[in-house]
């Protein structure tokens, strides 16, 4: 079984994810009088078994640290490093045994921002989102910066070959102006084109069913911004099946 490292690294490489094409254009907040001398901050990241609290050694990606491109920190338990407070950031970890792991997010107004990742033991019935899988509006073709988050997916379960996952789609849908089963249908074809993209990439169709949640579980069922839009149209993965 190749090793975690090989696994991320290999697809850093072979799916072009430095280049201009597919390359990783960092979302920023919208400051009035930037102030160049107090814009960077630091980062503390640490990473345990979500079992027993242990510190664990594990490949780290990170998108927002590069304009263009994930960076990738390997075998990282505990590091500081310098970011700018004003960008968004996307932390994703990939590990035999463990359950894909992302967390997106704006860093805390403050000298250090701490971020614990915690990585839970595969087991039955575990569910997570995995970020930066975003739509077209309402339709359902996936976004072409989805590209990179997609490709760790496929590594995830290249690395946990006997993983079966379901995948659930969501959508944004807080208006009313819809019936539930516009929604679901959505959310289900959703849902469908991330499994497409996986079967398509070498995974075996017998360890994917796609499912949609429609608008039932929106992060925010009142969206005020794109971010929040956007963050409502996410897909999520549960093992139904080791």
């Amino acid at each position: 079984m190749k090793s975690s490292i090989s696994v991320v690294i290999g697809i850093l490489v072979l799916t072009g994810w430095s280049s201009t094409a597919t390359g990783q254009f960092v979302e920023e907040k919208r400051l009035e009088n930037r102030d160049a001398a107090t814009e960077l901050q630091n980062m503390h990241l640490i990473v345990k078994d979500a079992s027993n609290d242990d510190l664990l050694n594990t490949n780290i990606i990170i998108k927002g640290l590069n304009p263009r491109k994930p960076v990738v920190f390997e075998e990282v338990s505990d590091t500081t490093l310098e970011i700018r407070h004003y960008r968004l950031y996307t932390i994703s970890c990939i590990e035999a045994g463990y359950m894909y792991f992302a967390n997106k997010f704006w860093p805390d107004e403050k000298q250090v921002h701490e971020e614990e990742i915690l990585l839970e033991p595969l087991r039955v019935g575990l569910k997570t989102d995995v970020r930066d899988i975003t739509f077209l509006g309402d339709k359902t073709q996936i976004y072409p910066r989805s590209k990179p988050a997609l490709d760790e997916l496929i590594a995830f379960l290249e690395l946990n070959p006997n993983v079966k996952l379901k995948v659930i789609g969501h959508v944004n849908g807080p208006d009313g102006s819809r019936n539930q089963r516009f929604y679901e249908k959505a959310s289900v074809e959703r849902a469908q084109a991330v499994v497409d993209y996986l079967i398509a990439s070498g995974i075996d169709q017998n360890r994917l069913v796609a499912f949609g949640a429609g608008n039932s579980e929106m992060l925010y069922p009142d969206p005020q911004t794109d971010w929040q839009n956007e963050a409502n149209r996410r897909i999520q993965i549960e093992i139904i099946s080791l």
